[in-house]
């Protein structure tokens, strides 16, 4: 569907300075090498980029469509779009996109599971309506602004995942898109190294809760206090998790290692028996959240209970993959927090009686002055959880010293240089019964190593 330039035009109240005034843009882009034919590029001025300098390689792409704070120079062909601030510009098209064609939006935010949450809600309110979400890391001021223009007509509710990396932003986010159901997962260590400490992740967190729209409702996780003291800003809340003020619980909790689990689902609207196919206790909780989510959508527990059987985990989030050798490999090497590094070895925890357990960690990033303990405190688990730990990064020392503190034989708890040396030390190890778990941060790269030691498909 897109927009028209009259339509940005209008939106942003820029000008056209060049170009074919008559074009719909189908598609946004905000990366050079991203851009599609057709599509409308957004020059960004960022800290360490200006998009504004690779404009000519998104025309030469493509592009039909440029909006910009400076005028290019040399452009042929494509329409430009001049405005004070793109920035500002992409929150507003964002706005008008939706007072055009308004519909229910939920948001999802987090310091951990937002992806595996969102795909979650997803994957259960899909089953009665087409819903438009947002794909991979499209969660931020450019992402979901992206998400939102490429809607299509047929769509009856967006799901997306609202990140930050600062205060504010989820605030400016929700101004632009007001969401109907704000999810809030957990408060942890996750980009603390951004804004100075939990109490202010808490914070930024909370903006989701104050910004939705006339009648929201916010779904919060009753068994974080930090989360679950947001309800004093809302108008309208449900409360989720294992406690028992919880509304939406999960009763009878029985874990079947890296099967999954199985669980009593206790609702309003009735209680039915789930089984997930997502390991770990963490997961359930995720599915706790979207449960409460397709209440608010008419949905009953028996539904919530036969759509939630069929969810299938999306790449990179504990997917259990077979290995070399037939060895067992939970992929979760998409991203790493505390919470959620903290998650995946209880999993691996949960291993067969009998299994060589191998945790493969690279760094946390952006958590600032709280690094070294966080590192430290994984360290410690990953000796308590694993029978031997490959570190890899700055802070691998850390935790390989940890690890050994709280009991792992030193030649069981091992520093290397990357992703390669780390497919070296493990490769000697791998048989039908090690279970190696894979989890670092993003910019660990450490899929590098699952598609090292996974079998051939």
């Amino acid at each position: 569907m897109g927009m028209s330039v009259k339509e940005i035009v209008e939106a942003t109240g820029g000008r056209v300075l060049s170009g074919a005034q008559d074009v719909t843009f189908a598609e946004l882009f905000t990366d050079s090498r991203e851009v599609k034919p057709g599509g409308l590029f957004v020059a960004l001025r960022g800290e360490q980029h200006d998009g504004h300098v690779f404009i000519p390689q998104a025309v030469e792409r493509g592009a039909a469509g440029v909006l910009c704070e400076r005028p290019p120079q040399g452009i042929d062909g494509a329409a430009v779009i001049v405005v004070e601030d793109t920035r500002q510009a992409l929150l507003d098209m964002t706005a008008e996109r939706l007072r055009r064609r308004p519909l229910p939006i939920v948001a999802v935010t987090g310091s951990a599971g937002k992806t595996t949450t969102k795909e979650l809600i997803a994957h259960l309110l899909g089953r009665r309506q087409r819903v438009h979400k947002s794909e991979g890391n499209l969660n931020t001021y450019t992402g979901i602004p992206m998400t939102i223009f490429e809607m299509d007509p047929r769509d009856r509710v967006l799901v997306v995942e609202y990140a930050m990396s600062r205060a504010g932003e989820i605030r400016e986010l929700a101004n632009a898109a007001p969401p109907t159901i704000g999810v809030v997962l957990n408060v942890g260590l996750a980009h603390v190294g951004f804004l100075g400490s939990i109490e202010a992740v808490a914070a930024a967190k909370r903006e989701l809760v104050e910004g939705l729209a006339p009648g929201g409702l916010a779904v919060l996780n009753a068994d974080d206090r930090r989360v679950r003291a947001m309800s004093a800003v809302a108008r309208r809340f449900i409360l989720y998790g294992f406690s028992a003020e919880a509304t939406i619980r999960a009763d009878r909790v029985r874990l079947h290692g890296l099967d999954g689990s199985s669980f009593t689902l206790l609702t309003p609207r009735g209680k039915a028996e789930v089984y997930l196919r997502l390991p770990g206790h963490h997961s359930i909780s995720n599915a706790l959240a979207a449960a409460a989510v397709a209440l608010e959508f008419e949905f009953d527990a028996p539904a919530i209970a036969s759509a939630l059987h069929g969810f299938i985990p999306p790449s990179r989030r504990m997917n259990i993959v077979t290995g070399r050798n037939g060895a067992t490999v939970i992929d979760d090497s998409y991203n790493a927090s505390p919470g959620s590094m903290q998650a995946a070895l209880e999993v691996l925890r949960l291993a067969p009686r009998g299994s060589l357990r191998v945790a493969v960690l690279g760094d946390m990033l952006e958590l600032g002055d709280h690094a070294e303990r966080a590192h430290d405190e994984i360290g410690s688990l990953a000796g308590k959880t694993a029978d031997m730990l490959i570190a890899v990064g700055e802070y691998a020392p850390r935790m390989v010293q940890s690890a050994r503190r709280a009991g792992l034989a030193a030649d069981r708890a091992l520093v290397v240089e990357d992703a390669d040396e780390a497919v070296a030390a493990l490769t000697p190890w791998l048989n039908a019964q090690t279970q190696v778990l894979v989890k670092g941060s993003r910019g660990m790269r450490l899929e590098r190593v699952v598609e090292q030691i996974r079998e051939p498909a």
